[in-house]
C-alpha cells in the first residue's frame, strides 16, 4: 500500500488533509518510517489531491489488515464488493449460548448463507447462527433456519446458557426463554433470602410459568434456602428442560396448566413464595392462582400493562392481596403498555 511519508509533527495535519479529500483509508493505521524515527507513514488511496501527494515522499510497504470490527468486514471473502456496497446488511443479532439468532428481511434473505459464515468467523465461541423468523404458537417459541455451523459441529438448537453464574440448558425453536428478565431474577433472589430471615425456615416456593426453570435455579443454588418446591408449564418441552436443569432433592416437576392447580387440595395455601412470570396474562391468571399462596406470603411476578391501565392493576392487586402491595414500571413494552413488576404480600 502506498504510504506519505510526513514529518511526525505534521501528522494530525495530513490526516484531517486526506480525510477532507476522501482519500483515507478506512481503518487506515499510521506507523513509524522504519528509515527515520522522527517521520511517520500514512496510507492513502487515489482520491488524493496531486498537491498533497507531491509535498511528501511517497513510499510502497506491506501492512497488516487493519482488524475486522463486525461480521460485515469478513463479507468481502464470500460476496462481490458491489453487492457489499449496495445492500443494506442486518445490524443486531442476539447471542443464546453458542448461538447468533439474527432478523433478516427480503433483500438480506438471499445472502443469508454469507451472513451466517461472516458472523461465524467474528465470533469464534459461536457454534452455529440462525435465521430468526419470529416467535409462533402458544408457546412463544422462536421460528429458526440454520444459516450457517461451524464445520465439525452440531446443527442442533439445544444450547447451554449462562445467567448470574449458572448453567441452563435450552432449546429457542422449542421452549421460551429470555434474557431480558435476568437482572429481575437477581431481585427475586433477595425476596426469597429476606422472606427466609423473616420467617427463619427454608420456604415452600411455586413457579408454576417455570419455563426451563431461570428463576428458580439462583433459588436452588442458595444453602438452605428452598424447602418443598413445585414447578410447572404447560410446554412438554419446557418441563423436560426443567428436569434437567433444577435438581433438589424436594423438587416437583409437573407439565400442567397452572390454572389448574387450585383444585389441588394439597397445594392450597401451601407456598411462601409464588412466581407468575406469563407477562401478557399475569394480572388475569391472579386469581386462580393465589389461592396456593400462604397468609403472609408473597406473590411476585411480571405483567404487561397499557399506561391507561396502570392505576387500576394497583386497585386490582389491593383487592386481592389488601394493602402490602407494590407495582413498578421496569422498562417501555411498546408505545402505550409497559412491563411491571409486581410484588405483594398477600394479608387478606
Amino acid at each position: 500500500m502506498l504510504h506519505l511519508s510526513v514529518p511526525s509533527q505534521d501528522t494530525q495535519h495530513v490526516l484531517q488533509r486526506l480525510k477532507a479529500e476522501s482519500a483515507l483509508p478506512e481503518g487506515a493505521r499510521v506507523c513509524m518510517d522504519p528509515s527515520d524515527s522522527n517521520r511517520r507513514l500514512i496510507p492513502f488511496t487515489e482520491s488524493i489531491s496531486q498537491e498533497t501527494a507531491a509535498q511528501y515522499p511517497v513510499l510502497e510497504i506491506e501492512t497488516d489488515s487493519p482488524p475486522a470490527r463486525n461480521y460485515r468486514d469478513h463479507l468481502t471473502d464470500f460476496l462481490p464488493t458491489s453487492i457489499i456496497e449496495s445492500t443494506d446488511w442486518p445490524t443486531r443479532h442476539e447471542f443464546v449460548g453458542d448461538l447468533i439468532l439474527m432478523k433478516l428481511d427480503e433483500n438480506q434473505r438471499e445472502f443469508g448463507d454469507s451472513i451466517g459464515k461472516a458472523l461465524l468467523r467474528q465470533h469464534a465461541r459461536t457454534r452455529a447462527v440462525f435465521e430468526d423468523r419470529g416467535v409462533t404458537g402458544i408457546f412463544r417459541v422462536r421460528d429458526l433456519k440454520l444459516l450457517a455451523v461451524r464445520e465439525g459441529h452440531e446443527e442442533t438448537t439445544r444450547t447451554r446458557i449462562v445467567e448470574g453464574g449458572h448453567h441452563l440448558w435450552t432449546d429457542p425453536s422449542t421452549v421460551y426463554y429470555s434474557s431480558r428478565l435476568s437482572h429481575e431474577r437477581e431481585g427475586t433472589l433477595n425476596c426469597a433470602m429476606n422472606l427466609r430471615q423473616e420467617l427463619a425456615r427454608p420456604l415452600s416456593i411455586c413457579d408454576p410459568y417455570a419455563g426451563v426453570g431461570p428463576s428458580l435455579r439462583p433459588l436452588i443454588a442458595e444453602p438452605e434456602l428452598v424447602g418443598e418446591l413445585f414447578a410447572g408449564d404447560l410446554n412438554p418441552a419446557a418441563v423436560e428442560f426443567l428436569r434437567e436443569n433444577i435438581i433438589h432433592p424436594t423438587a416437583t416437576i409437573e407439565c400442567i396448566d397452572a390454572l389448574a392447580l387450585k383444585n389441588r387440595l394439597e397445594m392450597c395455601e401451601n407456598y411462601d413464595l409464588l412466581l407468575i412470570n406469563i407477562p401478557h396474562d399475569s394480572l388475569q391468571h391472579l386469581p386462580n392462582i393465589l389461592p396456593l399462596l400462604r397468609s403472609n406470603g408473597i406473590a411476585r411476578g411480571w405483567a404487561i400493562i397499557e399506561d391507561s391501565d396502570f392505576e387500576s392493576s394497583i386497585v386490582q392487586l389491593h383487592s386481592m392481596f389488601g394493602e402490602e402491595v407494590n407495582l413498578e414500571v421496569r422498562r417501555s413494552y411498546s408505545a402505550t403498555a409497559n412491563l411491571c413488576r409486581f410484588e405483594a404480600r398477600k394479608t387478606l
